[in-house]
């Protein structure tokens, strides 16, 4: 690996002048080699009152491989106020002066060794329809990694969080008919009901819920939720003939809001269909992961699958584009912004393959039923869904 550094010649005479140098380990010592002499360089010769030159220019790396070259960034602050920090295992390190962190411009995100590249294309794999141990099998011929299932499952949920969070900042630009309905979902040994809505024109999905009772004050949570990300409220809403709808839609939405009983076998714009031809799409993703294993996995993965649905997965009656992209601009494209742009040091959710030791402590002064509750959530937070 060389850089190109800038040499001020003679020392303190303003000239500066960019050079190609080469980092060489030689009996415990490290030289530098001057490669090529490049050009005068660009930096200002003046130097500001209390300000270091070294800290003010950019640090330029080149690939001798393919002969590319990028000016290095800190990869917690994406400040290019950085230096020079030693070597490990033969690998340039780097300090940020702004920040005061040291990190590789090896492509990697923080403490993970997984190349940003690879992360994503294992969470395109996931969405798209792979079970974990495919995957798995997928990521070892691409890239000759051997990633564990529970590895995998860990940037599932640590992204979709990443993702879920920037889809946030998207206002969408929806139409004035919306679609809700309701199916089954498999947990564990029971059933659950997922809610979701989505607008006819865009075909976005507004909101999904997850509640244990298919009653009113489930459909007003989805309801409101959708109320929330649009900014405004529908002229119409398409519903099946669940009389729960009746009374959630009135107490939500208004009067003002018409709303019509249909099914997914009109021919007319009273149908259904739209909205249940998402709901076969997200069963075939539940199919592969063979039922969630608690009611939080199964709310991540549903949330995450709907910024997944409006910001990532194509659509034929779009044009093959997402619905947000084709609103206008949006604040990722794929998973590789996701991951790249991702926050330094996640949040430990309790979901996570983490168990504190301070859990394990405070178990011993519960009584015998919290331990075995203890015990579950522990058993649930270290073992990913099956298959999936």
């Amino acid at each position: 690996m060389s850089f190109i550094r800038a040499k001020e010649i003679p020392p303190r005479s303003g000239n500066w002048y960019d050079y190609e140098v080469k980092t060489i380990h030689e009996g415990g010592k490290v030289i530098q080699k001057h490669i090529r002499y490049i050009g005068i360089s660009g930096r200002s010769s003046g130097r500001a009152s209390g300000s270091s030159p070294r800290a003010s220019r950019p640090v330029i790396s080149i690939d001798n491989q393919s002969q590319t070259s990028h000016i290095v960034t800190c990869k917690h602050c994406h400040s290019q106020n950085i230096r020079k920090y030693g070597t490990y295992k033969g690998e340039q390190r780097y300090w940020c002066n702004e920040c005061k962190r040291k990190f590789a411009d090896d492509n990697t995100l923080y403490k993970m060794k997984t190349p940003a590249k690879q992360v994503a294309s294992a969470l395109g794999m996931y969405f798209g329809g792979m079970p974990l141990d495919s995957i798995q099998r997928q990521l070892e011929q691409d890239y000759g990694i051997r990633m564990s299932e529970s590895g995998i499952w860990y940037w599932v949920a640590r992204f979709s969080r990443d993702a879920m969070e920037k889809a946030r900042e998207f206002k969408p630009k929806v139409g004035d008919v919306w679609i809700a309905d309701e199916t089954v979902l498999k947990i564990g040994n029971r059933n659950v009901w997922f809610w979701d809505i989505i607008d006819v024109k865009t075909r976005y999905l507004l909101a999904s819920h997850i509640s244990r009772f298919r009653n009113t004050k489930a459909c007003k949570v989805l309801i409101n939720k959708a109320l929330k990300v649009a900014g405004k409220k529908p002229k119409r809403i398409i519903t099946d003939k669940l009389k729960a709808y009746i009374k959630g839609i009135r107490k939500t939405a208004g009067r003002n809001t018409q709303h019509i009983q249909g099914s997914p076998f009109e021919v007319d714009d009273t149908s259904t269909s739209i909205i249940e031809r998402f709901h076969g799409t997200l069963k075939d993703r539940t199919k592969i992961v063979r039922g969630f294993r608690n009611i939080d996995n199964a709310r991540l993965i549903t949330d995450a699958w709907l910024v997944y649905y409006n910001f990532l997965k194509e659509h034929t009656t779009l044009r093959n584009i997402p619905p947000a992209r084709a609103m206008g601009e949006t604040p990722f494209k794929d998973w590789a912004d996701i991951v790249e742009t991702a926050r330094t040091a996640p949040e430990i959710q309790a979901d996570d393959y983490v168990v504190s030791r301070q859990t394990k402590v405070e178990s011993k002064r519960l009584t015998k039923a919290d331990r075995s509750l203890v015990r579950h959530i522990q058993s649930q937070a270290l073992y990913p869904p099956k298959g999936g």
